[in-house]
């Protein structure tokens, strides 16, 4: 029989058992939950860096848009400090060559401007519009007052002296109630929630809701007794809020008053709703045989506004409560870079030459 030769270096396969088996599996399992996990913080890193990359760059176009929106306020200081030398009688070579001429022009007369200005990737949005579009609260007689409950809210006139009397008391300087009005002393340190009247102008007009006697429906109309019968109660169109502001000397620019609100025409003296409609309507599309140059159809002055617009007006007291170019003005500048924005309001008077900043907030 044939032998079988044995090598002697041969060396016969191995089985591996059981448990050597279970080991390398556990081991390559662990391999790839360490892979997976180093993954993990690999990614986790990375995700990190850029959201650090993004934040950084929000950061970045944030602080432009603010530079942008600061440079917007510089630029309505520039078109608000030009406009004191518009006459309106420029040559036309003078408005062509002067990119600013027109938007300060606008403002001399009364008009509001949006003007937009491309920066590199960002942009610059200005708003500039006057704000002595009525008449400021602070500067009413007893008479305005009046005037105004009479002939526009329709408020009965037996509410008139206490009205008339708190405000009085409220923005005057001393402690000493009206015969009507009221005071810290003797009125408002008596109520459930005690405070001091104010003893100076009011800052708002819902400020008024301090004052005694005035209500929601004043301010902005609506019924004045809800809590009586139907049959009895008044009803107060319009309000003290639409018709008044708290800037100005106390006169209506009649070149800023909007087209479509006539209303703080008729809290002057007389002057009905005809007689404002016919002063815009001459204003803004001026009559036949009236010379107007070029198409600055506003009222120039005074003089211009007597010539054109006496027959509409019956008291002589309503021509000294007018005035043709304003003074306060709304700012409002926005820089944009991106999804990056800053805003910027401002309410400012132009007082020869002289930028006064009233009211200033900026918005992220």
């Amino acid at each position: 029989m044939p032998r079988h030769i044995i090598h002697p270096y041969a060396i016969p396969h191995a089985q591996p058992s059981g448990k050597t088996g279970r080991r390398n599996g556990v081991a390559l399992l662990l391999v790839l939950w360490v892979i997976g996990l180093l993954s993990l913080i690999v990614v986790s890193f990375a995700w990190d860096a850029k959201l650090e990359g993004n934040v950084a760059s929000f950061a970045r176009k944030q602080a432009r848009a603010e530079s942008l929106a600061r440079s917007g306020v510089e630029i309505a200081k520039m078109l608000l400090a030009k406009k004191a030398g518009i006459t309106g009688e420029e040559e036309d070579e003078t408005r062509d060559k002067d990119r600013w001429y027109q938007g300060a022009s606008d403002l001399h007369f009364g008009g509001s401007i949006r003007h937009v200005e491309e920066v590199g990737d960002g942009s610059i949005t200005v708003n500039i519009e006057p704000v002595e579009t009525k008449r400021n609260i602070n500067k009413l007689k007893d008479e305005d007052w009046e005037r105004t409950f009479e002939n526009i809210l329709g408020l009965p006139d037996e509410y008139w002296p206490v009205l008339i009397d708190s405000f009085a008391d409220w923005i005057d300087t001393d402690d000493i109630p009206s015969n009507d009005g009221a005071e810290t002393e003797d009125y408002y340190a008596t109520l459930d929630k005690p405070y001091s009247a104010k003893n100076g102008p009011l800052d708002t007009i819902r400020e008024l809701l301090l004052v005694r006697g005035f209500t929601e429906p004043i301010l902005t109309g609506g019924i004045l007794n809800p809590e009586d019968p139907k049959s009895s109660q008044i009803i107060v169109s319009n309000g003290v809020e639409r018709l008044f502001s708290v800037f100005g000397d106390g006169t209506l620019n009649i070149n800023a008053l909007p087209r479509n609100d006539i209303m703080p025409l008729l809290t002057l003296p007389g002057i009905d709703t005809i007689a404002a409609n016919a002063i815009l309507d001459e204003r803004d599309n001026p009559s036949a045989g009236v010379e107007n140059e070029r198409d600055d159809t506003r009222f120039k002055d005074l003089e211009d506004f007597r010539r054109r617009c006496s027959e509409f007006i019956d008291d002589e007291e309503a021509y000294r409560m007018i005035s043709f170019e304003p003074n306060y003005f709304k700012i409002e500048s926005v820089g944009q870079v991106g999804l990056a924005t800053r805003r910027i309001e401002a309410t400012v008077c132009i007082s020869d030459k002289d930028f006064t900043i009233i009211r200033w907030q900026e918005e992220p």
